[in-house]
């Protein structure tokens, strides 16, 4: 009976969660091997097994392109059986353009309930502070009378610190997993230092195919204000050593016109050690951006 009740409320949360999103400008940026290590996105997606994990991700976006953005993720998490509890850290820095950035770190706990020998319910909060920073003299001024009449143009170094919070849950099985939530509870809407409330979910399988191959299906779906994106996602795994994949990310508002295509390759040795490369190639009429953009992973278990 508690247990029930218990996930009465967790999806009461999720929906009131949905209904009140409101959000403009600033975004995540949604990482094509993000599920390998998920606390960032949902604080809930840790504690998968009974090792530390150590997961760091770079994101290089328009390779030749000066100064261009730059993402680095830090993932940090320990699951302990007695407690059926998991502790984590995450730290994101994102390099959105010139002289402008920023940092989030937030601590994530997550508690695991048996549903059943079978199922498991996680739930997630994760609290920290967004730290936003903009450096004007980075950019290089042509004309200096639009610098001194402009009144919109910042003139000096400008950083701010806001607090943030995430949560979510995920339900999973052996062979599935089902997951959803909030990021940045605290922001109704962005501002050129901190993203609005973003709402995921998503799901994976794990598939046995043979002795040595298993195929992960993925779907993943991100709403923000009137930004809807869509991630369909196919992982292919031999021997648990090697693996590669395809995702395709459609902006839900013009899913022809403007779109990306990620493919992945990777490896894992020694049963802890993880290395993984993805290239994104743009595709539509709309999407004029270089297609030269590099993920690349490190984890490491122990």
């Amino acid at each position: 009976m508690k247990r029930n009740r218990i996930c009465q409320i967790v999806f009461a949360i999720c929906i009131s969660f949905l209904s009140v999103g409101n959000t403009h400008a600033q975004q995540d940026l949604l990482l094509s091997q993000q599920f390998f290590s998920r606390i960032n996105v949902n604080p809930a997606g840790s504690g998968n097994n009974d090792k530390f994990d150590l997961f760091v991700l770079g994101r290089f976006q328009w390779v030749g392109v000066d100064k261009g953005p730059k993402v680095g993720l830090l993932n940090f998490s320990g699951y302990s059986e007695k407690l059926k509890s998991s502790l984590g850290l995450s730290v994101f820095h994102d390099h959105l353009g010139i002289g402008h950035s920023t940092t989030n770190a937030q601590v994530a706990y997550s508690y695991h309930l048996d549903i059943t020998e079978k199922y498991i319910l996680s739930l997630g909060l994760s609290a920290g502070a967004n730290f936003g920073y903009f450096n004007p003299e980075d950019h290089i001024i042509r004309d200096e009378s639009e610098y001194t009449d402009t009144e919109t143009f910042v003139q000096e170094k400008t950083t701010e610190v806001t607090p943030d919070m995430n949560f979510g849950f995920e339900f999973t099985s052996k062979h599935w997993m089902v997951g959803a939530s909030c990021t940045h509870l605290l922001n109704k809407e962005s501002t050129t230092f901190k993203a609005g409330r973003h709402f995921y979910v998503y799901g994976r399988g794990f598939i046995p195919v043979s002795e040595h191959f298993d195929i992960a299906p993925a779907l993943v779906y991100m709403h923000k204000n009137k930004t809807n994106i869509l991630e369909i996602n196919a992982m292919a795994f031999y021997d648990r050593f090697i693996w590669g994949g395809v995702t395709w990310k459609p902006d839900l508002a013009h899913p022809t016109q403007m779109s990306m295509m990620a493919f992945t390759l990777g490896i894992e040795f020694l049963e802890r050690y993880r290395v993984g490369y993805t290239f994104d190639l743009n595709m539509g009429k709309y999407n004029n951006l270089p297609s030269n953009t590099h993920e690349i992973l490190l984890s490491i278990q122990f």
